[in-house]
This record gives C-alpha cells, sequence and structure tokens, in this order.
C-alpha cells in the first residue's frame, strides 16, 4: 500500500472515529488537569486514548483516566525542558511538526467537507432515491442445525421426528455461531446464502423442516423455515446510519480521484525503499 493511500485512509479512520461523537458539554472546554497555565482538556484525553493500543483500549476509562492524564502532564512539562533548549528551532523537530500538522489539517478539512455532504438535503434525496430504486422481494426467516457428519445429521432429524424441539436441538448440537439463539438466522433474501442452502429453504412450506440433511461447505444443516414474507422498503430513521455510511463512501472515493488529478504522483517500490533504508 502507497504511503499516499495509507495516509488518506488513517485520515478517514481519525474522521470515522470523531465525527458522530455526541457530548453534554464540548470536551475541548472541559478541564480534566492544568499545569500551571496549561490546561488539559477531556479532549486531549479522549485523543490520547484512541493512540493506545486496541488491548489497552478494551479496559473501562475509568482506570485508564488516571494514567493517561498523568502522562499528558509529564509530556507538557518534558515539552517546556525541550523549549528551553531551543528543540522548536531544530529542523528535524520542525520537519516532524510540519507533517503533524497536514495531518491535523487534513482531517479537520475532511471533517468540514464530509458534514457538507451529509448535509439533511443530502441525506433526504438519497432516502427518496432508495425508495424509487426499491424493489419488492420474497424475504425468508429460517433456523438451522449445522453438524460435520452426515451420520449426525440423520440422527437429528430422528430425534425431531420423534417430537424434539428444533431450538434445543441445535443449542445442544449445532457447530454454527447461530446455535447459540436456538439455530435462528433471521430473514434473509435470495444471493444471501450459499445456494445449496437457498434452494432447500425455498420449497419448504412455512414450519416445514428439511427431511434429509442439505450439505454445503460449512457442513451438513437441517433446515426449517419460520416464516415467509414480502419486502417491505424500511422507513427513513431505520436505514438513516447505512445511508450516512454510503454517502461517506462515495464522498471519499470521489475525493480521492478528484485530488488525485492532474497531480504528478511517484510511488516506490517497497523493496527499493527498504533497501535504501536498511543498507
Amino acid at each position: 500500500m502507497s504511503c499516499l493511500k495509507k495516509t488518506f485512509i488513517i485520515i478517514k479512520l481519525l474522521f470515522i472515529l470523531s465525527f458522530n461523537s455526541a457530548f453534554a458539554q464540548d470536551p475541548n472546554k472541559v478541564i480534566a488537569a492544568q499545569v500551571n497555565d496549561h490546561i488539559i482538556s477531556a479532549k486531549d484525553v479522549l485523543m490520547a486514548l484512541e493512540k493506545l493500543p486496541s488491548k489497552i483500549k478494551e479496559q473501562p476509562l475509568p482506570s485508564l483516566y488516571p494514567n493517561i492524564v498523568n502522562e499528558l502532564i509529564n509530556q507538557h512539562l518534558i515539552a517546556q525542558q525541550a523549549y528551553k533548549e531551543n528543540l522548536d528551532k531544530n529542523k528535524k523537530v520542525l520537519s516532524e511538526i510540519n507533517k503533524r500538522k497536514e495531518q491535523i489539517m487534513a482531517k479537520y478539512w475532511l471533517n468540514s467537507y464530509l458534514s457538507q455532504k451529509l448535509d439533511k438535503k443530502n441525506l433526504k434525496n438519497f432516502y427518496n432515491n432508495y425508495l424509487k430504486s426499491f424493489k419488492s422481494s420474497k424475504e425468508y426467516n429460517a433456523s438451522h442445525i449445522l453438524v460435520k457428519e452426515e451420520k449426525e445429521a440423520l440422527n437429528i432429524i430422528k430425534k425431531l421426528n420423534n417430537k424434539a424441539l428444533f431450538s434445543d436441538l441445535a443449542k445442544e448440537f449445532s457447530v454454527g455461531p447461530s446455535g447459540k439463539t436456538g439455530g435462528k438466522l433471521g430473514w434473509f433474501s435470495s444471493g444471501q446464502m450459499v445456494k445449496e442452502f437457498e434452494k432447500a429453504t425455498f420449497i419448504l412450506n412455512k414450519g416445514q423442516i428439511t427431511k434429509e440433511p442439505v450439505k454445503t461447505k460449512f457442513g451438513f444443516h437441517i433446515i426449517k423455515l419460520n416464516d415467509v414474507r414480502i419486502s417491505q422498503p424500511k422507513n427513513f430513521t431505520e436505514i438513516e446510519p447505512e445511508i450516512i455510511n454510503m454517502i461517506k463512501k462515495k464522498s471519499l472515493v470521489n475525493l480521492e480521484k478528484e485530488i488525485k488529478k492532474n497531480q504528478k504522483i511517484i510511488i516506490n517500490k517497497f523493496e527499493d525503499v527498504a533497501k535504501k533504508v536498511n543498507n
């Protein structure tokens, strides 16, 4: 992946992490700590949190908070020492600062750009186009029990023929993730499941169970058709998050094409770069 591409992805991720956050007060105005006249805000804490490794970020924020704040205090005090030694005039330091400055500017510009793309008018227009293009189709609600061996699947079918509950057997024997919920797969339409599974499901009547195991690349399935319905368009509130994500993706793709137009971009091969760095 090119450096330019990687940087663009990082900027997008930074935006996605911060754009939809909702706070009672502006985190920039909430004081977490103060060192002399220097303020460490709640936003500073949140930004420091995002830089932590994933495993550490999984811990509750209250337990991380003291260490994060302490590190930010140390960072500020060490930076003051660096100023005293005129490191802010060092060429290497200035180069790093300029790179960081570009990241910050790009992030905030992108934030503003996508805010415009996600105004109410654009969201409504996207939803109206969705309604116009929507086509009803059959949707199926099914449950299944997935096992690895055909012999085991046949034994389960015998149990079902002897009035055993499908959901109980799914919880006991199914190796699929839906086993925990009694084999429930929810609603799906044509094209969402593997062909063998769909073919066996679509010929069942409501409440009916397959008489023979259905073999797919995942193993052997016993399928129960719970219900059938004709699909309906989702209401705006229900689909709004999906619309926002689609507009974001489309806008970012178009933006990347636009900003690269008529630009002279040279990307050196990784092997050449690595060779120069390591020699």
